[in-house]
């Protein structure tokens, strides 16, 4: 079966522990954003749900995005340094099941 990796309207920003700032814990709006692309699995790797898969640039911040299951990481639709916005498809996640 195949997961989609689909972004969502709304993102924690990627927590930086040695440069603390009160904008990483505020929700980052998505919707009528572009995020620039950057994956840190590639694909054909294994990866298990919840790791980050991939990290997306918006405004100066990072943000996280994870693995909706386990699996391996197959057809990724965005490459790095693309745009992406919510809603977009960035890959997905072949199952098993």
């Amino acid at each position: 079966m195949r997961v989609p990796i689909i972004v969502p309207n709304e993102a924690m920003p990627k927590k930086d522990p040695e440069h603390p700032c009160p904008c990483q814990n505020k929700v980052m709006e998505l919707e009528y954003k572009t995020c620039l692309m950057m994956w840190t699995c590639a694909e054909g790797d294994y990866v298990t749900e919840g790791q980050v898969i991939c990290e997306g640039e918006v405004e100066k911040k990072a943000l996280e995005f994870r693995s909706p299951a386990s699996g391996r990481l197959v057809d990724c639709q965005v490459e790095d340094d693309d745009e992406f916005k919510a809603g977009d498809v960035l890959g997905y996640i072949e199952t098993d099941i």
